[in-house]
């Protein structure tokens, strides 16, 4: 480890302490990367879907490949570990598995064979850029930090929104005022009991930096405390999708101590305290994060259901490692030093089929390539420009490049198939491959040779395969382009930057509901237009579905017609596991969540 990062460890109370030095600063508690240079509706006809739909269980590895850089992943992680959200007047102790819950007899059957203790170790494609899930939408900060925090409000098996933290709610005749009762004896992390200040200093502060926490807050008149358990969100005009706003999703709303929130100094996020099933122990940059379980935790009652329900937390801990290169991660799974994948490329799927030390699953479609236009950039602020970009793509040898044959499917709908807010909204622009075209708007543009600035990434890689492609495909229109390789950290941290790229591509993941899809003006590339503002406003306020739908299709047909950003395709997750793994989540729509998964390495 680079000495110059430090060690981040926690006190007693969860607060962040360096071993080393106060070098290491950033966004939460983020170490600075380095740049690296290296439904059920019809098909639009011609739209040809790419995939054979395969439920498929299969043993894979992968033989030999980088297997030495893998397998010193985990003995390079120090043996001593601090607590980190504690009660203040707990003493620091050396961690300890945590005791065994004891299971409801209602769910003994149903999980006879499950099997308590053992550490599930998981690698990711980087490290978190923060682990406070009210700051970004990065995929990774979900997947590590939604098992330390909860929302008020989850998904169940279908992908219906359901109470998490709630024990009931109600909703007034008029709409303008939600009551909400919170479960009695939720505790966070640090000993405490979850109250109504802290839910809403977590909306407050939620609503201060995410686009869809802002547009919730300006329909909200006042909260108002009702008892210890139950308070009031006063609305001044409807909002009808307030549960889905504050559920589970990236960049949600997730629940902070109040006092948390309070020490904290703007965005400089110093505490890593939920109310999950797992606590945050440990985050040594470059080696682990380590999360244990959570001995007092109260789950919501009832059986498991999707995200929610019971969470049984039959693992003692959780540990996430990074480790950018795909190939490591492959021998790194194959040679047990892992248990899950974070990422891998279908192009991996071939190689790895035999080897009995993996499981291969294909899921469902979760995520699609997304190609981000800067509308703040000389070049991408006009119109023609970003349509040439449109016209200059041919998508399927990109989706080929990328994920290979039966991993993709091509379909303009801004949200999947699996929804039913399936959309052929603007078909005739999705894939509307023609060079022609595409150089006659670049001379009325009046392009004059300027470098196009390709943010890209080999994090993962079936998005920098896919995005070579693109680049020689805008060459091949007349663009000159200029391809910039960041680490994802790096990426996720200049994205925000107007002045420093002109488009990146990205993986835009599975959204249940349309106001979860952030194309507010703030978000990264700035699409800002009036007629799509009201049209997102009105998919938030009203209640009734279909004309949520009526709604939300005018947004999809502005958005092929104003080329904000550009979906390339729908692809199929790959998943990859130890054969150890015991009940590995069905749901991975919203990030895979392991609180009612075991180890059985017998």
């Amino acid at each position: 480890m680079d000495p110059a990062l430090g060690r981040l460890r926690f006190d007693a109370r969860g607060t962040i302490g360096r071993t080393m030095n106060e070098s290491v600063k950033g966004n939460g508690f983020r170490v600075n990367h380095t740049e690296r240079n290296n439904s059920q509706k019809q098909s639009a006809p011609g739209l040809e879907t790419h995939v054979s739909r395969r439920s498929f269980v299969r043993l894979a590895g992968i033989a030999g490949i980088a297997a030495a850089s893998a397998a010193g992943l985990l003995a390079a992680c120090v043996s001593e570990r601090r607590t980190g959200g504690l009660p203040p007047e707990t003493p620091e102790r050396e961690t300890e598995p945590s005791e065994t819950p004891t299971m409801a007899p209602e769910f003994e059957q149903e999980f006879a064979d499950a099997v308590y203790g053992g550490r599930l170790r998981i690698a990711l494609i980087d490290e978190p850029p923060t682990f406070d899930i009210h700051q970004t939408t990065t995929s990774t900060t979900a997947f590590v930090s939604w098992h330390i925090f909860e929302a008020l409000f989850t998904w169940d098996d279908d992908l219906r929104v359901i109470p998490e933290l709630p024990e009931t709610y109600t909703v007034s005749d008029d709409g303008l005022v939600w009551s909400i009762t919170l479960r009695e004896g939720v505790q966070f992390h640090d000993g405490a009991e979850l109250t109504p200040e802290d839910v809403i200093a977590s909306i407050e502060r939620w609503g201060s930096i995410s686009g869809l926490g802002q547009s919730l807050l300006e329909h909200v008149q006042e909260f108002e405390i009702v008892d210890e358990r139950t308070f009031e969100i006063q609305l001044s005009d409807a909002f009808g999708t307030l549960p889905v706003a504050l559920s589970r999703q990236n960049q949600g709303c997730a629940i902070y101590p109040a006092w948390v929130i309070e020490e904290s100094e703007g965005d400089d996020f110093q505490h890593i305290i939920g109310t999950g099933p797992y606590r945050f122990v440990e985050y040594i940059p470059d080696q682990h994060i380590l999360l244990e379980r959570f001995e007092v935790y109260t789950p919501a009652p009832g059986e498991v259901d999707g995200y929610g329900g019971s969470k049984h937390r039959f693992l003692d801990q959780i540990m996430f490692v990074a480790v950018s290169e795909e190939a490591s991660r492959v021998a790194g799974l194959q040679a047990g030093e892992f248990h899950y994948l974070e990422s891998v490329g279908t192009d991996q799927v071939p190689a790895i089929e035999e080897d009995p030390s993996v499981v291969v699953e294909l899921g469902e479609p979760a995520f699609y390539p997304n190609l981000v236009l800067n509308h703040r950039s000389e070049l991408m602020k006009n119109q023609h420009i970003r349509r040439a970009v449109q016209l200059a793509l041919d998508h399927e040898p990109i989706l080929q490049a990328g994920y290979g044959d039966g991993f993709f499917r091509l379909d303009p709908s801004l949200l999947m198939r699996e929804t039913p807010w399936h959309s052929l909204a603007g078909a005739e622009h999705f894939n509307a491959y023609d060079l022609q075209q595409a150089a006659r708007l670049l001379e009325e543009a009046g392009y004059d040779g300027t470098a196009l600035r390709f943010m890209i990434t080999e994090a993962y890689r079936d998005l920098y395969n896919a995005s070579v492609v693109i680049a020689q495909q805008l060459e091949e229109a007349g663009f000159v382009v200029d391809v910039e390789r960041f680490d994802w950290a790096t990426l996720s941290d200049r994205r925000n930057d107007p002045d420093l790229w002109d488009m990146y591509l990205t993986l835009a993941t599975f959204r249940p509901d349309p106001i979860m899809r952030n194309l507010t003006c703030e978000a990264p590339g700035w699409w800002c237009d009036p007629d799509k503002d009201e049209l997102l406003r009105l998919v938030q306020t009203e209640a009734e579905f279909e004309r949520r739908y009526e709604h939300w299709q005018d947004v999809q047909r502005l958005f092929y017609e104003q080329v904000p950003r550009i979906k390339i395709g729908d692809t199929y997750i790959v998943i990859a596991r130890s054969p150890d793994l015991q009940n590995s989540p069905e749901l991975t729509h919203l990030q895979p969540a392991f609180w009612n998964s075991w180890l059985d390495e017998s």
